[in-house]
């Protein structure tokens, strides 16, 4: 069955905090700039294109939504003329646009939007020598030490849900999403086997799209039945702001009471470089960079998620290189 829609990117995600000035401070040491704060709401911005890419309402702390990308207006149209979306209203925020609301079967909010005006001005970057790979002469590469990391995009996120592959299918029936892999407790073959989640992309044709812009993951098995948010990802300009960013964050933990949650290290799935911090309240947030690409060609693949791709590792959900992950990992913490 054709989607009703495909969405082509992420725009931004919106969390509840009790306190926004304790997640405004920390979210500048992990990397991001004050766009517009009152006392009900703050939206942030990275040093991409997106006017704001972590939007924070005052309250209990929970997740709220992610905002997806559409098309057209005339796919905005579309779907809000379905029963899972709202009218479509006009968004006040900078950047303008405008946006269709719904929730998918988690009862986690999906913001559907067009129109949003990107910022002309973002950070430049410094070329990169791999190997023999010459793409920097006579410019030497330089941090100031002790500088805030620098975020490209909001990129992806994970959910934990209370059926996987039944919110998957959900948000491909109205998205177009792409299951990129499948994980299992075990023996994928084996047909007793419990799905333990989804890395789904979107389909963008033959344009490559991120190996996954939606993680799926078994509330069951690690947030006691309940659907929280596992993890928000921002990708960042390169491999220098992954690490910067966790010198910045490393060296304010103990004043501002933030946790590494997992890395640094480099993932299978999706191959990104990755380092996962708590904020004050539990939320996980994710640096990450140079992570794989898929057209629409690319295979599902089903893979057992307690060895790692190639049988050599010794623990569950290992990284190619780096810690394992922890066993705190998208507990219900994340609220």
């Amino acid at each position: 069955m054709e989607p009703i829609i495909k969405a082509i990117d992420v725009q931004y995600c919106t969390l509840q905090c009790p306190d926004l000035d304790i997640q405004e401070q920390f979210l500048i040491h992990f990397g991001m700039h004050t766009v517009e704060k009152t006392n009900e709401m703050l939206l942030m911005k990275g040093d991409g294109p997106q006017p704001f890419i972590e939007k924070v309402l005052k309250g209990e702390k929970k997740f709220i939504s992610n905002a997806f990308l559409a098309a057209s207006m005339q796919d905005l149209e579309k779907i809000s003329k379905t029963d899972s979306f709202s009218d479509i209203e006009e968004l006040s925020t900078p950047g303008g646009g405008f946006v269709t609301k719904g929730k998918d079967l988690d009862g986690f909010g999906v913001e559907i939007v067009f129109g949003i005006k990107e910022l002309e001005k973002t950070a430049e970057t410094i070329p990169t020598n791999e190997g023999r790979t010459v793409n920097r002469v006579n410019q030497m590469k330089r941090f100031v030490k002790g500088s805030y990391p620098r975020i490209l995009r909001f990129a992806h996120c994970g959910l934990n849900a209370i059926n996987p592959l039944e919110s998957f299918k959900w948000y491909q029936q109205h998205l177009g999403l792409l299951a990129t892999d499948k994980l299992f407790m075990g023996d994928p073959k084996e047909p007793q086997t419990p799905l333990f989640g989804i890395f789904s992309r979107l389909d963008k044709g033959m344009d490559p799209a991120d190996h996954h812009t939606l993680f799926f993951l078994s509330a069951p098995f690690l947030s006691e039945g309940k659907p929280v948010m596992n993890h928000v990802s921002f990708e960042m300009f390169n491999i220098d702001d992954v690490f910067t960013g966790h010198e910045m964050l490393d060296s304010k933990k103990e004043e501002f009471n933030y946790f590494q949650e997992w890395g640094i290290g480099r993932h299978y799935q999706g191959s990104q470089l990755f380092d996962y911090w708590r904020n004050p309240f539990g939320q996980t947030h994710e640096h990450q960079t140079d992570g794989d690409m898929f057209d629409n060609t690319f295979p599902t693949r089903e893979l057992n998620v307690q060895k790692d791709e190639i049988g050599l590792g010794n623990e569950p959900n290992e990284s190619q290189w780096g810690p394992a992950i922890s066993n705190t990992f998208g507990n219900a913490e994340n609220g």
